[in-house]
């Protein structure tokens, strides 16, 4: 530390007199502030594969995408950071197409973000700060993920957010050193030469209780406890990650019989045009979508179609204009928004796609219009949950916002509602039950039994009902079995499988395409 003599005579009176140990103890003697390592841990990029989309082509483009990942944290290691981004790039891709999720792409992110973050260009700085906004919470649950997050998050000159991310390590695991010995020089170079300090200090406390019990942190622990419960931080809406509406009636109010050929020609067309862009950006592809979507509202204009009717072109075409991320597009994307109509918001996928839109476009403008269109989002997030109180993504979206505007009462009772839509979950009901209770897509739970080599993997597992096996690497395969759509049974089933000697399978849930945590 480079911390001045006094300074250290000061922290050593804040602590009693048993407390033996110093910054040159053996556990933190040999620690450097802002040290960090690339990690790959490429077995578990699949771990929340969803098993929908497990087809031999998505096995097979995993596998070339974990090559080409593996090789990108080979490059890390010898700092070759620009030729590290182009193999993750390549890895990006291929685990694209595999279609894996955004849980997974996670760990594909980090390292770009930090690759883009030590490359030394200043413009790439602001491309690591994209890479490290992209991230899910599940990431933070891993605490050398975050470790490594921070330091990106401080190179790129945000230190405040690289503060909170280590103060959440330490408060999670008090014996993790490295995190100690970079908050404190974070604060150090930041000039809080107090906060410095009581970091020393909780971190030589720390260190004492660990030599008395005789213990020594190892180099790369597991961190298999369960985290210390804290507030949900939430998640941040994104528009590039939604589930596009695609099949809608235009027609549905006007009086079809009153519309003359001439008309309905026009009308034909901009159908068309709207079919074709939805696809466009269902596959992201959002400059040909805004194309297409653009040229269905204008003939579906000139077919002189009821307002209400145009909702579902106008919507589409405003997600496509936000997710392009273009300030110019931005500005389009109002106009479209504010001509929607209520007419829209009879079912939870437009009414939660647009309060995701109406937040995307409150985040990229200023003042009262912000507010404005804040406001919107808030109140079609509620609404989208009052039609689905199962719908979890929304609660999330709900917590992040407010927990960003610092309105924490808020943020705790929508996350206890949270918590509530949760446990419902876990109540016991049927497919049919599901249906009848306004679910198109039912929620189906899975056992995943673990990842296994080919000398360790037992025989029995191969008897298991609807097994899938999802090749890992040339060495090891994940195996998930089981399909139910009681929770009740899958807990059944996880318990019986445990008795066997499946210790540390788990369930895992999924609804409408995506995977949710057990």
């Amino acid at each position: 530390m480079r911390l001045k003599i006094t300074k250290l005579i000061v922290a050593f009176l804040f602590i009693s007199f048993n407390v033996n140990a110093s910054l040159d103890s053996s556990i933190t003697s040999d620690l450097k502030a802002y040290d960090w390592s690339p990690i790959s841990k490429v077995k578990k990029v699949l771990q929340y594969e969803n098993t929908k989309k497990l087809t031999k082509r998505s096995i097979d483009q995993s596998k070339i995408a974990n090559q080409h990942y593996e090789d990108g944290v080979s490059l890390m290691k010898n700092k070759e950071y620009n030729q590290a981004i182009e193999e993750f790039k390549n890895a990006m891709k291929r685990y694209k197409r595999a279609k894996v999720s955004d849980n997974a792409l996670n760990y594909v992110r980090t390292n770009m973000a930090l690759c883009y973050a030590f490359t030394g260009n200043k413009q790439d700085q602001a491309v690591s700060k994209r890479f490290l906004g992209l991230l899910t919470k599940k990431i933070y649950n891993e605490n050398d993920w975050s470790y490594n997050i921070a330091i990106a998050y401080n190179k790129i000159g945000e230190s405040v957010e690289a503060a909170k991310i280590l103060s959440s390590i330490i408060r999670d695991d008090k014996n993790n050193f490295q995190s100690y010995v970079t908050l404190s020089r974070i604060y150090e170079d930041s000039g809080n030469e107090k906060e410095s300090m009581k970091v020393i200090e909780r971190m030589q406390i720390a260190e004492a209780k660990l030599i008395e019990k005789g213990k020594k942190p190892k180099k790369e622990e597991k961190n298999n406890n369960k985290k210390t419960k804290r507030n949900y931080a939430g998640e941040m809406p994104n528009v590039t990650k939604l589930i596009i509406a695609k099949k809608d009636d235009h027609l549905q109010y006007d009086k079809i019989n009153k519309i003359d050929e001439r008309s309905m020609i026009s009308i034909q067309e901009g159908i068309k045009e709207y079919n074709t862009g939805v696809d466009l950006l269902a596959n992201k592809n959002y400059s040909d979508a805004q194309t297409k979507l653009k040229n269905s509202v204008k003939k579906l204009s000139r077919g002189k179609i009821n307002e209400n009717g145009l909702n579902f072109s106008r919507a589409n075409l405003s997600i496509a204009l936000l997710a392009s991320g273009e300030k110019r597009a931005t500005g389009q994307a109002k106009g479209y928004l504010k001509n929607l109509t209520n007419k829209l918001y009879k079912n939870r996928i437009w009414t939660y796609n647009m309060a995701v839109a109406h937040y995307d476009y409150s985040s990229k403008v200023k003042g009262t219009q912000s507010d404005e269109y804040l406001k919107k989002s808030i109140d079609l997030f509620k609404l989208s949950i009052k039609q689905d109180k199962l719908f979890l993504p929304a609660y999330s979206n709900l917590i992040y916002i407010y927990r960003k505007n610092d309105e924490q009462s808020k943020a705790n009772r929508v996350e206890k509602a949270y918590e509530n839509a949760r446990e419902d979950l876990m109540k016991s009901f049927s497919k049919q039950e599901q249906k009848s209770s306004g679910l198109k897509d039912p929620y189906i739970f899975r056992v995943n039994l673990g990842t296994f080599t080919e000398n360790n993997t037992p025989l029995d597992l191969f008897d298991e009902s609807n097994l899938i096996s999802v090749p890992i690497d040339d060495n090891e395969t994940m195996f998930i079995s089981g399909l139910f759509f009681n929770l009740d049974k899958a807990i059944e089933y996880q318990k019986g499988m445990k008795k066997r000697g499946y210790e540390n399978c788990f369930i895992v849930a999924y609804k409408d395409g995506e995977s949710l945590e057990f």
